[in-house]
């Protein structure tokens, strides 16, 4: 059995449904990987591959989390759901500087290499299966780190082998105007500190924003981050949420969905939502009942159901 049901004091949203009880006697175990970023560090990857082949073509998707959360914090429902359910090899990606990859905790060189880092693991996950269509992710922080890299102009991107978006729960920046006005605050940010960067450069490695994960939390789980540097900040925080979005919006050829929980701590869901337009091929969706953490555990229904949908028409 995992970890009990627990509650914290003063938290920012709830941790209960990622750390009830579940039976997982019988669930195969991730396949822990690590590749070098092209500066040397070390980036874990845990694999998860499906017990058949049940899609009508191969299908990956390397998933990104949250901000200075780890691969192992409850998105292991998602990648299990995902491989055993509708056939899919999830590649759930540590961040430089978080869980068990390599580099300053919670800093990175420069926002770029972060960016550089998704090139690699792209890379990575497009040999293990040359043939499999390619879907990039991301939960809260990490769906950002998804716009930023879907929008980036780098020569060097990997976009052209990636098929489509997935985002759940995004944090689309201070700028998408998403912030639920009730909301218990889960990072501080210090905005002088991105200010002066932005002048002088010279305080990219400064621990920019804060999060608010509870203390107990905190000195139980040790791979969890309590803060990210201006640098680390800047990579997965869109700059211009609404050209950001509207430019994957229009981009016919790698369809977008988007799924928030109407009860997200943090975010208005509709808010969220409405930056992904429905059509054809992009879904934007509140889904009744769910919150920013809790909707991680059932998230792999609507996911496999959009990809499957996708590869019929």
């Amino acid at each position: 059995m995992t970890a009990v049901a627990t509650e914290f004091t003063n938290e920012p949203f709830s941790f209960s449904e990622i750390m009830a009880p579940v039976d997982d006697q019988d669930q195969p175990e991730a396949k822990d990987v690590k590749i070098l970023a092209t500066d040397g560090v070390e980036l874990a990857m845990k694999i998860y591959d499906p017990p058949s082949t049940t899609t009508y073509q191969p299908i990956s998707l390397l998933f990104y989390h949250g901000g200075g959360a780890y691969s192992g914090g409850g998105y292991q429902f998602l990648a299990r759901g995902l491989s055993e359910q509708f056939g899919i090899t999830v590649y759930l990606a540590d961040i430089r500087g978080h869980g068990e990859s390599g580099g300053a905790r919670g800093d990175a060189p420069s926002k770029e290499q972060v960016w550089r880092d998704i090139d690699g693991a792209l890379d990575f996950v497009h040999k293990q299966n040359p043939s499999a269509k390619i879907y990039l992710g991301g939960h809260s922080s990490g769906g950002g780190l998804v716009v930023n890299y879907a929008t980036e102009q780098s020569e060097s991107n990997k976009k052209d082998i990636i098929g489509g978006y997935i985002l759940v729960s995004p944090e689309l920046g201070y700028l998408s105007g998403t912030a639920r006005s009730d909301r218990k605050d889960f990072a501080r940010v210090n905005i002088l500190a991105f200010i002066l960067n932005g002048i002088f450069g010279v305080l990219g490695h400064n621990k920019a924003v804060q999060f608010n994960y509870p203390s107990e939390l905190l000195e139980t789980d040790k791979h969890l981050v309590a803060f990210n540097t201006v640098n680390m900040a800047n990579a997965i925080t869109p700059e211009a949420p609404k050209e950001q979005l509207e430019s994957m919006n229009s981009d016919n050829s790698k369809p977008v969905a988007l799924w928030v929980g109407s009860d997200d701590e943090l975010f208005d869901a509709k808010k969220v939502a409405d930056y992904v337009v429905d059509t054809e091929s992009n879904v934007g969706t509140v889904l009744p009942g769910k919150n920013h953490l809790g909707i991680l555990v059932d998230i792999h229904k609507q996911i496999g159901q959009w990809i499957i949908a996708g590869q019929q028409k």
